[in-house]
């Protein structure tokens, strides 16, 4: 037990001195550069709030709930016929002979191995249809926090931190950014869809 715990004192004193190095290496750059004397600016952002809260994550969550939702509502009612016939089966069971309940069971089993079928496809093809939104609205997202630090003439932006002050936070400086080109968009396509009318 005594060895494990000087071991563990041990990689603390690493993991101290490697975070204390690390703090001085960025101390130091944040106060001055080397090569140039000047400041270097670093600025922090929130991309998972960014993720969540684009406005091309709200678009694509809903075309994904119009692109989908048809499937949904034709699942639900494989579903409903299934539950519809389990009942059936259940209610007449003591007046149906052995055939006729052999044949619902074997029709019950086929709809449910169609619909397990149907449903593992309708899954897969939502996971891919999600992840390539998903996908879209990171691109979307890290080009946003690229063009806003070229804007603001900031060097490093870090994505994960523990806190920051509102003065390097440059999450709503993104959104607004996101926001703006999203318009810009849509301004564009309306005015395409006009001129081909």
């Amino acid at each position: 037990m005594v060895k494990h715990m000087i071991q563990g004192c041990s990689k603390m004193k690493h993991g101290l001195t490697a975070a204390c190095f690390l703090a001085t290496l960025l101390i130091s750059f944040t106060v001055k550069s080397a090569d140039d004397k000047s400041d270097i600016s670093i600025a922090v952002v929130n991309v998972t709030f960014l993720m969540k809260n684009a406005p091309e994550a709200e678009l694509a969550s809903e075309a994904l709930k119009t692109q989908f939702a048809p499937k949904e509502l034709e699942l639900a009612k494989e579903q409903d016929e299934i539950t519809q016939l389990e009942s059936a089966r259940e209610r007449n069971q003591s007046v149906w002979n052995d055939e006729q309940i052999r044949k619902a069971d074997r029709e019950i089993r086929s709809l449910k191995r169609d619909r397990t079928r149907t449903l593992e496809d309708f899954r897969e093809e939502l996971r891919f249809a999600r992840d390539s939104a998903l996908d879209g609205v990171q691109k979307s997202v890290f080009l946003a926090i690229e063009e806003v630090r070229i804007e603001r003439n900031i060097d490093i932006v870090i994505q994960e931190y523990v806190s920051a002050s509102q003065r390097v936070d440059l999450t709503p400086h993104v959104m607004e950014h996101l926001q703006k080109k999203l318009q810009k968009q849509q301004s564009a396509s309306s005015n395409n869809n006009k001129k081909a009318e």
